[in-house]
């Protein structure tokens, strides 16, 4: 007996309901629609009771984010899907050149960060210089070798770049240099993948690498997987570009391996293609971080 008083109370609740009877005026229902299909109604609408009042999708309450339920006629049948909100389409919009990356380490944050976004009132000239470096280096051939100490802002500026390229359909591949090398490492005996990764770094249209220098240096790190990547980048004129902690003159010490033939002549070699596919350019400051 309560069950139907339960069925009955709802039955009514929903035939009242704003959005039960938009969506039968929109698919010309009569009211007697709703009797065989209460259970799917009420689910909905519990389901856009959620979105009340949404501040964004950092407050999202939905299961999957950004997604809300939603009701359509298939036929004569009555069906449910998931559509993105409001706040997810227009996400998906700002992300659209997200598919213009072929490989990346960037967190979906760092996809929103926008170059000509970038506050330049307060910086000093220092940066100031950084910022015209790499706005100029967009029309050069050449990339550019952006060094300095850790926290002043490089990553962040190069992210902008490299989104600015990518929302203009350029294939682009950003790479944390320290976390592909132990990528590679922990898939040593997967060939395919360690192809595949080399592939991305020779014939992205353009690259760049982060944090060159920090990561775990070997034989193997700068002479099968840099090295092979960097050499046919200079042979066929590809733009890129290094994010580093050192100097150029630093960064060749870091890559000399003491006690293995002819390691002066590979970091030498080495360095002969950073210097051929960019230009240099001190970046200092306050650490932000």
């Amino acid at each position: 007996m309560e069950q139907e008083l339960y069925e009955r109370q709802l039955l009514e609740k929903l035939k009242k309901n704003r959005h039960v009877l938009s969506f039968l005026k929109k698919n010309k229902l009569d009211l007697d629609f709703v009797d065989g299909y209460s259970d799917l109604f009420e689910q909905w609408l519990q389901n856009l009771k959620k979105c009340e009042g949404c501040q964004g999708l950092p407050f999202c309450t939905q299961k999957i984010r950004g997604r809300v339920k939603n009701l359509y006629m298939d036929g004569d049948y009555l069906e449910e899907t998931f559509m993105p909100c409001r706040y997810k389409k227009k996400e998906n919009k700002e992300l659209k050149h997200v598919s213009s990356y072929r490989f990346s380490h960037l967190s979906t944050n760092e996809y929103f960060i926008d170059l000509n976004a970038i506050e330049l009132k307060n910086e000093s000239a220092q940066y100031l210089e950084a910022y015209a470096s790499v706005i100029k280096s967009i029309d050069d051939k050449k990339g550019v070798y952006l060094y300095g100490q850790p926290g002043v802002g490089k990553s962040y500026l190069c992210i902008g770049c490299a989104n600015y390229y990518a929302k203009q359909g350029h294939v682009v591949s950003f790479v944390k240099v320290p976390q592909l090398v132990q990528e590679c490492k922990d898939s040593l005996s997967d060939y395919e993948y360690q192809a595949t990764i080399l592939s991305h770094l020779k014939f992205s249209e353009i690259l760049f690498l982060d944090d060159l220098g920090s990561e775990s240096i070997s034989q193997w790190s700068r002479d099968s997987l840099l090295f092979p990547a960097l050499n046919y980048r200079m042979d066929h004129n590809l733009k890129t570009y290094f994010i580093s902690n050192y100097t150029l003159e630093e960064l060749k010490n870091r890559y000399f391996i003491k006690g293995k033939d002819e390691n002066i002549v590979s970091s030498d070699r080495f360095m002969e293609r950073i210097r051929a596919l960019s230009k240099p350019q001190a970046m200092t400051g306050k650490s932000r971080r």
